[in-house]
Parts: C-alpha cells; sequence; structure tokens
C-alpha cells in the first residue's frame, strides 16, 4: 500500500533472498515477506526489488516474481538473480543471472555464455555502445561499465536538450 516499514533484515544467502526475507520490525515483531506483499527491500549496500522472473529461466524459478538484486541504479538499471545450478552456465553451485532495464522500462536478459552480443540490442540507442559490444570490445563481465557508460552517456544526452 506504499508504507515503508523500518526495522531488521535477517539475510540468507542470495538465492533464498530472493524468494523471501525474514524481518523483525523495531517491536521485536518478527515477518517473513515475499515478493507479493514487498516492493524492494535493502540493508547495508544491497538493495532488492520485486520484478517478475526473467523469461528463459522461469522454468527453473517457478515463481514468477522474486526479489531482484539491483546492482546498479540509474536510466538503465543493472540486476542479477541467482539459480542453484544452471544447465545455462554449467557451473556447480550458485549460478548468477544478469538482467538490465533500459529507461524506456523494458528488460533485457543478460546472457552470459549464449549469444552475449544480442545484448547490443538493447543498447541501439547509444550506437557506438551497440557496436563496441558487437564487434567484441565489452565481454559478459563488463556488464557493469556497460550499463555505466549508458548511465553517464544517456544523462548527457538529456542535459543536451
Amino acid at each position: 500500500m506504499g508504507d515503508t516499514t523500518r526495522g531488521f533484515v535477517q539475510p540468507g544467502n542470495p538465492f533464498r533472498n530472493q524468494r523471501q526475507i525474514r524481518f523483525l520490525d523495531r517491536y521485536g515483531v518478527k515477518a517473513i515477506y515475499t515478493p507479493a506483499r514487498l516492493k524492494a527491500y535493502g540493508y547495508g549496500e544491497k538493495a532488492y526489488v520485486a520484478l517478475p522472473t526473467p523469461f528463459y529461466y522461469s522454468g527453473f524459478l517457478s515463481d514468477t516474481v522474486i526479489f531482484i538484486l539491483r546492482r546498479i541504479e540509474g536510466p538503465a538499471s543493472l540486476y542479477r538473480f541467482y539459480a542453484r545450478r544452471s544447465v545455462f552456465t554449467l557451473q556447480r553451485g550458485p549460478a548468477y543471472f544478469e538482467l538490465v532495464e533500459m529507461p524506456d522500462g523494458s528488460l533485457h536478459e543478460v546472457s552470459l555464455t549464449f549469444k552475449w552480443r544480442r545484448i547490443a540490442e538493447a543498447f541501439n540507442t547509444y550506437p557506438e555502445l551497440a557496436d563496441a559490444i558487437r564487434n567484441g570490445l565489452y565481454k559478459p563481465e563488463d556488464m557493469g561499465e556497460i550499463v555505466e557508460t549508458f548511465n553517464t552517456w544517456f544523462r548527457q544526452q538529456a542535459e543536451r536538450e
């Protein structure tokens, strides 16, 4: 309903934090919040936002909305979400995936292994950056730098208008 509640978050592991968060209010009342009841939460430097489960991985994460870690907030925002084990990354143990929300509100999944250069389409409004991604000047692990570069450019464009 738009209310803000303050208290103490009892963080778990990154995978569990996506499904629910344990909370202790200032009166000592314990509660467990899910993405259905809470828009966002944060503790320390971490901020989680309730967003739809990315399409490609929804079969692995059965919920339709999960808390996703926001790594960068700006005109373009970068999010990270976790899965226990991924056939996409072939990692043992927790694997992560990333999601970019563009200024128009569109969400784009960042494939860390398959069709990486397809993410360039999300940045087509900044043609030089999109071309640099397509030409292999950036790798998936550079996603934070890509988003920061785009945000700087986007803000400069807004100032010119």
